[in-house]
């Protein structure tokens, strides 16, 4: 593209922006994903007026549009170079505007609304997802974990634990209330550089070598197919890139009851993955075990 491509791009993305209510979506949907009868709630106006601007700033590349089963999602893109000098300005206007703050107050009581719901139906809070906290962030480590994909994110407790050391967080789930709730933990916590996406973990909607943590908590002791999904979170790990496999022990061995550790160390290697440690957790909830593996080689540590 020319610079003067570049620059009546810019023209026009500036134009498309240039208008209170579009500012208003663009400073509420840099906070989190949202549907169009939300954002009818939230700002107080019609959904054709709302469907308009969404439209407009969609097509400008301000906002990301999917659907969710029956559901169509927007937010801005985590990743936007646009949205890079458009969010230092929504920031600095956020911080003096109070049409914004309140905004952002109905926003948060909307999420709350829905994950309340979304527990419900699930029959689950997913209370203990954090009983691990300690011990998995020992294995983390102090440093930054880059690109974070979480597979079977659940309600996003591992997804809260570890975002905020992340760029950039993925969480993907097969089910829809699941993703609500997820979404309503997470993005409730402000953790707005965080997106989920509704997926299968045996063929993740993610690139080859896109990520640089993949994060499974309490994933293949319910999978048909446990190797598969280890083949898929080894694909979109980037070369030196990282996988933290959570796993309760006892539902591990009732699904491997032989040699549960041996076999899961195969899968692994199978994935092209060298297991770094494998590591017993016992916690007043049961035994935990957690595993990581690298892309590269390393030597295997039993921590016991």
């Amino acid at each position: 593209m020319t610079l003067k491509a570049r620059l009546d791009a810019s023209v026009l993305a500036l134009k498309c922006a240039a208008e209170p209510t579009r500012l208003r979506l663009l400073a509420l949907l840099s906070h989190g994903e949202l549907q169009v009868g939300e954002i009818c709630r939230i700002l107080g106006q019609s959904q054709p007026r709302i469907s308009r601007h969404l439209r407009l700033l969609t097509e400008a590349g301000f906002l990301d549009r999917f659907r969710e089963q029956q559901c169509v999602y927007y937010r801005t893109p985590v990743t936007s170079v646009q949205m890079g000098w458009l969010r230092q300005l929504l920031d600095e206007m956020a911080r003096g505007e109070p049409q914004l703050q309140r905004d952002h107050e109905r926003m948060t009581q909307v999420i709350a609304v829905r994950g309340r719901l979304a527990a419900r139906r699930l029959r689950s809070t997913d209370a203990d997802g954090l009983q691990f906290a300690e011990p998995l962030l020992e294995e983390v480590g102090p440093v930054g974990v880059g690109e974070l994909l979480d597979i079977g994110t659940g309600s996003g407790a591992v997804l809260e634990l570890l975002a905020r050391r992340a760029r950039h967080a993925v969480g993907i789930d097969i089910s829809t209330h699941a993703l609500q709730l997820a979404r309503a933990r997470v993005h409730g916590a402000g953790l707005s550089h965080c997106e989920f996406h509704r997926g299968d973990m045996y063929a993740l909607p993610v690139g080859d070598a896109t990520f640089d943590t993949v994060t499974m908590d309490r994933v293949l002791a319910d999978a048909s197919r446990p190797e598969a999904v280890i083949g898929e979170a080894a694909r979109a790990l980037r070369g030196g890139g990282r996988l933290i496999i959570v796993e309760q022990m006892e539902r591990l061995e009732s699904q491997l009851p032989t040699r549960p550790l041996q076999q899961l160390r195969g899968w692994l290697t199978a994935a092209g993955l060298q297991a770094e440690r494998l590591r017993p957790c016992p916690l007043q909830g049961g035994d935990f075990l957690i595993a990581t593996a690298r892309r590269g080689a390393a030597t295997l540590e039993v921590r016991l």
